[in-house]
C-alpha cells in the first residue's frame, strides 16, 4: 500500500506517493559556476556517486534511477540510468508524480497565506469546516504537522479493498473525509503525532474556503509560477505529461505497470502533482531557503512541535510540511512502485533528489531511495 509518509511505519509499496543502462551527466561550464574551488571539490565526488548508483541498482534490482544534485542552485550532476519500459532508456526530462514533495510546497503556501493575513497558523478549522470532529480545537497548523489526531483513511480495510479493486477511481475530498471519520480521532489535538493523508485533504478544503479560490490556483500562483516550476502541474486526473517515467508494483498480487493509477486520494485536491528531476531540485531548494516567506513564518514552518512525540527527536522531527533530519530538510514520497527522496542542506546550499522504480525481481523493503540518499549525501558531505 502506498503512502506519503516519512515516518518509520511500514506500508506496502503503492500507497506508501502520495512520488540502468545509460547515464546522462550534465555539468555547467566553469564560467557559469559560482566558487570554482567548491565546484571542483564536489565534481571530484561524481565518480564515487555514479559507482554507488550502479552498484545499488544491481544489488536492489532496480528498474530505473534518476538522481539530481545542485550546489548553490547550479547543476552538479543529473543522472538517468535504467529503463522506463523494456528497451526504452530513462531520460532526465521524464515526468513522474512528486508525491509528498508537494506537502513541502503546501507548507510554503500555507505560511504565505499567513503572511498575507488570510489565515493565522492557530486558526481553528471550525471557521471553515465546523462539521468536523474537534473542529474548534484542531488548528490549520496541526493539520500540516500531523498533530491533529485525525484518523488516516489509507490503512483502513474498506479503503484498501476499494483502491485495489479499482486503482483508477477518482476520489473526492468529501468521500475521503467521510471514510476517515468512520473511525474516531486517535488522540487529543496537539498531544501526539500521527501521519494522516486525511489532514492534507482537509487542509486543502479549509484554505480554499479561506482564500476564496481553488487550491490548485493558489498553488500555481504562489508556488509553482514564482519558483519557475514550468514542468510541475496538478492536472486533477491521472495524466502524466510525456516523456513518462513508468513505475511497477506487485501490490495486487502480480507485477504490473501502475504508472497511471489514480493518485487523487493522496493529497489535497490541487496538490497532486507531476514534475521532473530539475523542477524538484529547484522547488525543494526554494522551499529550503524559505523563499516568498517572511523570516518569522519560515522559522515557524521549521519549529520542532513534534520533537519528543513518537520516534521524533530534536535532531529529527516532522515540522510543518517537511522533515528536518540532522540539518537536512527532506521528504520521501512513494506511490505505485515509484519511490523518491528530496533533500536540501541549508548550510551548504546543497540539493539532492532521487527517484527510482523497481524491476520484477526487486523486493525492496520500504523506500529504496532512503538509504541511497544517505549514502550519496555522506559522499558529498563526509564532515556531517
Amino acid at each position: 500500500m502506498t503512502t506519503l509518509d516519512n515516518s518509520a511505519r511500514v506500508f506496502s509499496p503503492l500507497c506508501c506517493l502520495f512520488f540502468l543502462s545509460l547515464a546522462l551527466v550534465f555539468t555547467l561550464p566553469k564560467t557559469t559556476q559560482a566558487e570554482p574551488n567548491k565546484s571542483v571539490k564536489y565534481q571530484e565526488k561524481i565518480p564515487a556517486i555514479r559507482k554507488l548508483v550502479t552498484e545499488t541498482m544491481a544489488k536492489e534490482k532496480l528498474q530505473a534511477v534518476l538522481l539530481g544534485i545542485t550546489v548553490e542552485g547550479k547543476e552538479l550532476l543529473i543522472l538517468a540510468e535504467g529503463e522506463t519500459m523494456t528497451g526504452v532508456p530513462v531520460t532526465a526530462d521524464m515526468h513522474f508524480r512528486n508525491g509528498n514533495v508537494a506537502v513541502a510546497y503546501m507548507g510554503n503556501l500555507f505560511y504565505q497565506l499567513v503572511d498575507a493575513g488570510i489565515v493565522s497558523a492557530n486558526d481553528p478549522i471550525c471557521l471553515w469546516l465546523p462539521e468536523l470532529p474537534d473542529a474548534q480545537n484542531v488548528t490549520l497548523e496541526m493539520l500540516l504537522n500531523g498533530t491533529a489526531g485525525y484518523p488516516d483513511f489509507m490503512p483502513m480495510d474498506v479503503f484498501q479493498k476499494k483502491l485495489y479493486a479499482d486503482p483508477f477511481h477518482q476520489w473526492t475530498p468529501e468521500e475521503l473525509i467521510e471514510l476517515a471519520f468512520t473511525e474516531k480521532p486517535k488522540f487529543k489535538p496537539g498531544s501526539d503525532w500521527s501521519y494522516a493523508h486525511t489532514n492534507f485533504v482537509i487542509l486543502g478544503l479549509a484554505l480554499e474556503k479561506a482564500a476564496g479560490k481553488p487550491f490548485g490556483e493558489l498553488m500555481q500562483e504562489r508556488v509553482l509560477t514564482p519558483f519557475g516550476l514550468q514542468q510541475t502541474a496538478a492536472p486533477n486526473t491521472p495524466q502524466i505529461p510525456a516523456p513518462v517515467l513508468h513505475s511497477y508494483t506487485d501490490e495486487r498480487g502480480h507485477f504490473e505497470d501502475a504508472t497511471f493509477w489514480n493518485p487523487s486520494w493522496t493529497l489535497a485536491r490541487g496538490a497532486v502533482q507531476t514534475s521532473t528531476i530539475r523542477d524538484t531540485l529547484a522547488g525543494f531548494r526554494a522551499i529550503g531557503q524559505g523563499q516568498r516567506l517572511k523570516l518569522e513564518s519560515f522559522q515557524a514552518m521549521l519549529k520542532p512541535h513534534t520533537a519528543g512525540m513518537k520516534f521524533w527527536t530534536k535532531d529529527r522531527y516532522y515540522a510543518q510540511g517537511i522533515v528536518l533530519d540532522q540539518g537536512w530538510l527532506t521528504q520521501g514520497p512513494s506511490f505505485a512502485g515509484l519511490y523518491g527522496t528530496a533533500g536540501y542542506l541549508p548550510v551548504k546550499d546543497l540539493t539532492v533528489t532521487l527517484w527510482c522504480t523497481r524491476s520484477i525481481d526487486s523486493q525492496p523493503k520500504g523506500n529504496p531511495t532512503s538509504a541511497l540518499f544517505k549514502q550519496v549525501t555522506t559522499i558529498l558531505t563526509p564532515e556531517k
